[in-house]
């Protein structure tokens, strides 16, 4: 049994505009219109038989690799490679932050989503049902936040 809800669909009536606004500009919205939903038996499949390498799905046995992610994606596996708590140089995150909360952040375990301003913290949201796949939709990282440097641009 899954600890959390499964994506369906992605409804844009479920957002506010000014989100679905900055998907369309930085062209993330039709990734997120294709996404048709998730099957929790296969989930489940998934979870129980993924070894760090392949999964197996049934009788259907598939490489899962950074690679071939990218390649299925059609995205550069290129980049910088980072960790939920790591830190970078730059304080850029503050920007989506209350001011009176960026004093008290503690990146090593996450600060909650409701201390972002909107409408990042909806962004954020998104992030983790579609993109990152989060159980704790309340709790942000700092690889978010570098998802939501890229939105903002």
């Amino acid at each position: 049994m899954t600890n959390r809800v499964e994506p369906r669909t992605f409804d844009t009536s479920h957002y506010h505009d000014d989100c679905i606004t900055i998907l369309k500009e930085k062209q993330w919205l039709p990734f997120l219109e294709r996404f048709n939903g998730s099957n929790e038996e296969v989930t489940k499949q998934f979870s129980f038989t993924f070894n760090g390498e392949k999964a197996l799905i049934g009788n259907f046995s598939f490489k899962v690799l950074e690679d071939t992610i990218a390649q299925s994606l059609g995205i550069s596996p290129e980049g910088e490679k980072h960790f939920k708590t790591k830190q970078f140089k730059e304080k850029s995150w503050t920007q989506f932050m209350s001011r009176s909360r960026v004093s008290s952040i503690n990146w090593k375990k996450g600060v909650p989503r409701s201390w972002l301003m909107h409408p990042w913290d909806e962004m954020v949201y998104i992030i983790q049902i579609f993109f990152t796949c989060e159980g704790r939709y309340n709790i942000v990282y700092l690889y978010h936040i570098k998802l939501l440097l890229h939105l903002k641009g």
